[in-house]
């Protein structure tokens, strides 16, 4: 677990992950394959994702970058699995642990992130009431857009077990959504179990009727495609 003031390698990408979240990443820039190794040789094997605001946060000389190019809620991400690959490069497997946020940023020699942490614990203390009133909400919305994504992929997710624990459930809603990443960082940078669980009710209750109404556009675009064949006039 973080300390508060604790120093972390970052990462910033154009990804927001959440804790329980899966991340592969294919690590190939020299830079950041300096950083995986020294993590890996960590006990705890952990470096943090941040979500970049701009290209520019991802680009190489980091002593041009600020605190504010970067949003300052991350997670720290677990390393599970490596794979070592031909001239340093690897794919590695991270699981989101804890959420944390950043109060400084420095360069390191090798041109990464060195990141001045704080743990971002989410505040729970809150009338159970409200919040099993918020979970009701959540989970028909949750297994309503996991039940979207599998009529547009295809998939048979119909074995999806959903967690139990308030808190997961937002976390897992969050990470299946795919609009758009400041959506996601809010929900992400909740400071509360009401208000992490209050952000993925509205931003699911959006994202479902977005992709409800895609398919519907799908599915009539595809039974004009299938008219039965008829002798059209040529005029």
């Amino acid at each position: 677990m973080l300390n508060p003031n604790s120093t972390l390698s970052l990462f910033p990408l154009d990804v927001v992950l959440f804790p329980g979240m899966m991340l592969p990443l294919h690590i190939f820039e020299k830079r950041y394959q300096v950083m995986i190794k020294q993590c890996i040789d960590s006990p705890d094997q952990m470096f943090g994702v941040v979500l970049a605001k701009s290209k520019e946060a991802q680009k190489p000389n980091v002593d041009n970058i600020f605190r504010d190019d970067l949003y300052e809620i991350g997670t720290t991400a677990r390393i599970t699995a490596v794979e070592h690959l031909k001239e340093g490069r690897m794919n590695v497997v991270t699981v989101g642990q804890e959420r944390f946020i950043v109060r400084d940023i420095t360069a390191s020699e090798d041109d990464f992130i060195i990141g001045r942490v704080d743990p971002y614990p989410i505040k729970e203390n809150e009338d159970p009431r409200i919040i099993d009133l918020l979970a009701r909400s959540l989970r028909p919305k949750v297994e309503a857009y996991i039940n979207h994504l599998a009529s547009a992929s295809g998939e048979d997710l119909s074995n999806a077990v959903l967690p139990s624990e308030p808190e997961a459930l937002a976390y897992l809603a969050g990470t299946a959504m795919q609009g758009s990443l400041p959506d996601k960082q809010k929900i992400l940078s909740a400071t509360s179990l009401t208000a992490l669980m209050a952000k993925a009710v509205s931003t699911l209750d959006k994202e479902n009727k977005i992709l409800a109404y895609m398919l519907k556009a799908y599915q009539d675009h595809q039974r004009v495609q299938r008219l039965p064949f008829v002798d059209y006039s040529l005029n």
